[in-house]
């Protein structure tokens, strides 16, 4: 009598077997070891991909002064909003 072969879990990366190794390595597009990342965050695909996405994701960079970076463009709003509350405690 024949024994069914066990199912792979679908949601886990078997990092005993080869074959799993080297497909998920290609398929995630990674160059380093998938078991040091895989022992870092553990075997679920999802968490593996996701620590992959934030390595291949690029560094954000310190913004200089006379960039035109978010907080400098909020400014006049924050102004706007500081002169309001001023206004309303002054006239109560």
């Amino acid at each position: 009598m024949r024994r069914a072969k066990p199912r792979p879990i679908r949601n886990k990366i078997d990092l005993a077997d080869p074959a799993q190794i080297r497909a998920w390595t290609r398929r995630l597009g990674m160059a380093d070891d998938l078991q040091r990342v895989a022992g870092k965050v553990g075997n679920s695909i999802a968490a593996v991909s996701k620590e992959i996405d934030l390595r291949k994701a690029p560094a954000p960079r310190p913004s200089s002064p006379g960039s035109n970076s978010p907080c400098l463009s909020s400014l006049p709003a924050v102004a706007a909003v500081v002169t309001e509350v001023q206004l309303t405690a002054s006239g109560s």
